[in-house]
Formats: C-alpha cells, sequence, structure tokens
C-alpha cells in the first residue's frame, strides 16, 4: 500500500487520482457543543454541501478533506452521502477539536490513553463510528478516516491536549494515517511538532494547519525547517488580513523552497461564509479569484498547481507505519 494510497470515505484510491484539493474543509456540522456556542458553526444540509461543492467543481476541484473530528458535529454516514451525489473525493477525519467542543465530564479527561488511541485505530482501519462517539454504543459504517487530528489553544497545549495529541499520535504510528493539527491564530505550531516528535512521529507526516492567520515569515520558515506541511486558509477571510500578505508570505516561502510544503483549503466553517447558505464569499473564492491572483502576482502557474495538486497527494497519503 505504502504512500501511493489515500484513504477517502468511499474507500482507498490511488493518491494520483484526487486531482485539485482543498485542503482544510467543513462540510457537516450537524450539531454539538461548538453549534451550542455558535450557531452559525451548524452546517447541517447535505444538499447545500452539495451545492457549495458544485460551485468548486467549475474551477475542476475533485477532492476535499473535512476536518470535523470526534463529537463535535461530525457525521460520516452524511460525508459518504454527500460525496456519492457531488461525486468528488471526501478525506474524513478522528481524532479531536480544542477542549472548547468538549464539556468538562467529556470522555476525553478520563479515558485512558490507551483506550483512545484503540478508539482512533478503529474509527482508521475498521470504520468510523456513526455517532463519531458520542456514545455509549457504537454503529461502525463502511466509511474509514483519512486524518488523525490533534488541537491546542492560543500558545498554549493544555493538558488533555497533551494527552490526545499522545493518542494520535500512537494511532499514527499503528495505522499509517497523516496527522492534522489545529493551531489558534498560528500558534504552537512549533511545539506541536515537537511534542508529536517526542512520542515518534516523523514531521513529514504531519500537516499544521491555519498557520496563515499568523504571517510572520521567519515563523513559518522556522516551521518548515522541521519538515512538516503547512495549511493556510485565511484566503478572503478580510477581517484577520487582507489577501495580500497571503499572497507574499506563499511568494517568500516558495522563494525560500518550501514550496512543496504547502497546502491550501478556506476552513469555511460558519453558514455565513457559504454561497448556499445565502452568505459569502463561498467555498469556489479559493479556485475562482485568490488562486488566479497568485499567478498574477507573478508565481508560477505550474508550482500553484503543484500546491493544488502534487502536495496534498503526498500529504495525505497512508505513511509508513512504526516509528
Amino acid at each position: 500500500m505504502g504512500e501511493s494510497v489515500v484513504r477517502t470515505v468511499l474507500g482507498d484510491i490511488p493518491k494520483d487520482e484526487l486531482g485539485i484539493v482543498y485542503a482544510h474543509e467543513h462540510l457537516i456540522i450537524q450539531g454539538g457543543l461548538g453549534v451550542m456556542k455558535k450557531s452559525d458553526l451548524k452546517l447541517d444540509s447535505i444538499e447545500k454541501a452539495v451545492e457549495e461543492i458544485s460551485d468548486c467543481k467549475r474551477f475542476a476541484a475533485k477532492t476535499f478533506v473535512d476536518f470535523m473530528p470526534l463529537d463535535s458535529g461530525r457525521n460520516p454516514v452524511a460525508l459518504m452521502e454527500i460525496a456519492r451525489k457531488s461525486e468528488t473525493n471526501i478525506i474524513a477525519t478522528t481524532g479531536f477539536h480544542k477542549p472548547y467542543y468538549y464539556d468538562d465530564l467529556h470522555w476525553i479527561y478520563h479515558y485512558s490513553i490507551d483506550d483512545i488511541t484503540d478508539l482512533l485505530i478503529q474509527e482508521c482501519e475498521v470504520g468510523m463510528d456513526r455517532h463519531s462517539y458520542n456514545g455509549p454504543l457504537v454503529e461502525r459504517v463502511s466509511a474509514k478516516a483519512g486524518v488523525l487530528k490533534g488541537a491546542s489553544d492560543y500558545n498554549v497545549i493544555k493538558p488533555v491536549s497533551q494527552k490526545l495529541f499522545e493518542a494520535v499520535a500512537m494511532a499514527h504510528l499503528e495505522t499509517g494515517i497523516p496527522i492534522a493539527t489545529h493551531t489558534e491564530h498560528g500558534t504552537c505550531g512549533i511545539e506541536q511538532v515537537e511534542l508529536l516528535t517526542r512520542f515518534g512521529v516523523k514531521p513529514e507526516n504531519v500537516i499544521i494547519c491555519h498557520m496563515d492567520r499568523n504571517p510572520d515569515f521567519y515563523v513559518h520558515k522556522e516551521l518548515a525547517e522541521t519538515g512538516c506541511y503547512i495549511e493556510y486558509d485565511n484566503a478572503t477571510r478580510i477581517k484577520y488580513h487582507p489577501d495580500i500578505h497571503s499572497v507574499q508570505l506563499i511568494e517568500r516561502m516558495i522563494e525560500a523552497g518550501y514550496q512543496d510544503k504547502i497546502l491550501l483549503g478556506t476552513d469555511f466553517a460558519l453558514r455565513s461564509y457559504w454561497k448556499a447558505y445565502g452568505g459569502g464569499p463561498g467555498m469556489a473564492s479559493l479556485l475562482e479569484s485568490f488562486i488566479p491572483r497568485l499567478i498574477r502576482h507573478g508565481i508560477a502557474e505550474e508550482l500553484v498547481m503543484g500546491i493544488m495538486t502534487k502536495n496534498p497527494q503526498n500529504a495525505f497519503s497512508l505513511k509508513e507505519r512504526g516509528r
């Protein structure tokens, strides 16, 4: 199997069949504590997800990585249905978000690392739980997870998150499923890599997400030097910073020789971002406006398309098992 296969919700496929990849998305969020705290997070319509994806397909998008992890609104059956109806590849996630998404009595606090690791391995190799382990019964579906997720908070990796990172690392070593992480405002990226490395994970098997929320080239260069992948998803979200910051950051990373380590997505986890829900700018904006802007800025089209195709092929493929 090696590094030539990617695990999607409809089965393993050769990595060169991924096409253009949206590397960090949220296609369905059907509830959970996060939605209770912020109703804009509720993305509960299969039909609207298919509509939003169809808009992206006008620009040849073919694969979407859904990053909603355990017990935070993930719905594996809905992801399978979206994949079939949209005729796209969807990669699903197991693992954990930041503590914000779990109450203080959640099982993440009292299950052992070994027990949590086993739950993750089952999701990757047997099938995801239909109910995403919101319990108490487990009902596995045919879809398997293709990404293991860990998360940290703003400038700190809390003790429970460190515990979950260890379980994610152990599951990765057993299954070869790649690891991707949530950073809060682009902080703790280096600390995440160092932590995972301490557990035996190779940095080249790790994707550090949301780093363009902190568009400090020094930080990004330091992170890229570890060998990990860096995912950017801040384009068109002007409330954080103008797109020129992302454009110039990508340009500098390419000039420094890290073009093979960059991934792009939208992370549009709010219905107010989706055209299908009456918001904007819509997920298609990545391919419709931001990618052309990179090319107009002077970045070679071949390099840009490599970021959207070759890089995710390598980042999301199954890895060699073990240390």
